[in-house]
């Protein structure tokens, strides 16, 4: 496939990966890919091939045409439909597309990464596993996967690729799981702009509720259980509201938890259904605290968002984000033992309005000096210049 890219002597990079903008519900691992696009898209020639269909949907995305390459805003995007998910079309589309590097947006998804693995074999390939070496995401199915590293990392099935590591924690789980010489390259994942005048922010949160927030994937991991066992659980004079917004991915987990997400006296618990995207800075700006005592995160996308919106977070301790408390930017918190969770919340309840106010102005100036940065799309671009 010839372009105007490869004329202009740009690289061509082919991205594999299960969902893709306008999907939503797979949560972060979209997003990670989208900003790295927007942001290189004029350095780089970018093609996506993904499925048509947003995680547990069985109808595809509106307005789209299926099976066929288009360009979106100066990006190469396929979506293909059920009949043509095939390991024959995948290799179709890599011949035909013919790119400097391959990109692939997981680690265990079969079509997406481990067809494309073992179809390519001179061109350079970058796997980014998206926190699925973490500890906590290993629990979860530990046998399979537990067989599936050990016999990967004995045929030295993924000797000759780059890794994308999003921080030095994962990092360190990659090197855990493939050895000392595994080729890695920590390269942060690029953040939403933001979009929101702190100004606004503050005048916003005056609303006399105290609000929590919950934008995640509902799935065991998550551990949004633990969430709703905290707010059960807190006492105030004020009211208290938690929203709970995500893709239920985990019917089973979900059923489990229902029947205690419902009022308590002045503490209102609510689900309201997926988030999209677009909405997630209006929801941030009504929100005081954003809670996820997750298992793992490798990154953690809604904390960074919820701090690109001023909105301080009360997180567990797996997650690459350490030392909130005494930044001022929320809590991190061992969730071995559900007190710890409660206390946190409590104490974000009991703060002085001046107490409050520090913490989101800190949030929000966090993100704006340490998150946002330049030398994280500059580590970004050097991944991909490297692996050519």
């Amino acid at each position: 496939m010839e372009s105007q890219g490869k004329e202009k002597g740009l690289k061509r990079i082919l991205i594999c990966m299960d969902w893709y903008e306008p999907g939503f519900k797979a949560g972060g691992p979209i997003r990670s890919v989208a900003n790295i696009v927007n942001a290189l898209k004029d350095e780089f020639e970018f093609y996506v091939l993904t499925s048509a269909f947003d995680l547990g949907e069985t109808e595809p995305y509106p307005d789209i045409e299926l099976d066929q390459w288009f360009d979106k805003d100066g990006v190469m995007i396929k979506y293909m439909s059920r009949g043509n998910m095939k390991t024959a079309a995948i290799k179709g589309n890599i011949l035909e597309i013919d790119p400097d590097i391959l990109y692939l947006n997981s680690l265990f998804s079969k079509l997406y990464t481990l067809v494309p693995m073992t179809l390519v074999k001179k061109i350079p390939i970058i796997i980014a596993p998206r926190g699925m070496l973490g500890a906590g995401a290993l629990e979860i199915k530990k046998v399979k996967k537990s067989l599936f590293l050990r016999f990967t990392k004995l045929m030295r099935f993924y000797k000759s690729v780059t890794w994308h590591a999003s921080t030095t924690e994962e990092e360190k789980e990659i090197r855990a799981a493939y050895g000392s010489s595994a080729d890695i390259v920590v390269a942060q994942n690029i953040p939403t702009a933001q979009q929101l005048l702190l100004e606004d922010i503050i005048e916003k949160r005056k609303t006399g509720v105290v609000r929590f927030l919950f934008i995640s994937r509902i799935a065991k991991k998550k551990n949004l259980h633990l969430a709703v066992q905290a707010l059960r659980e807190v006492k105030s004079e004020q009211p208290v509201e938690f929203h709970i917004y995500g893709n239920i991915e985990d019917e089973s987990y979900f059923k489990k938890i229902e029947g205690h997400i419902k009022d308590y006296g002045n503490v209102s618990i609510a689900y309201k259904g997926p988030l999209n995207p677009a909405l997630v800075p209006t929801t941030f700006l009504y929100a005081d605290y954003f809670i996820l005592p997750t298992m793992h995160e490798n990154y953690g996308h809604a904390i960074v968002e919820s701090w690109a919106n001023g909105c301080p977070v009360i997180v567990s301790k797996n997650t690459p984000w350490k030392g909130l408390r005494v930044r001022n930017l929320g809590w991190d918190v061992d969730i071995t033992d559900p007190k710890y969770l409660l206390e946190a919340v409590q104490e974000a309840i009991d703060l002085s309005e001046d107490e409050y106010l520090s913490m989101v102005k800190e949030s929000y100036a966090f993100f704006k000096e340490k998150i946002s940065d330049k030398e994280i799309i500059e580590a970004n671009r050097k991944l991909f210049h490297n692996a050519c």
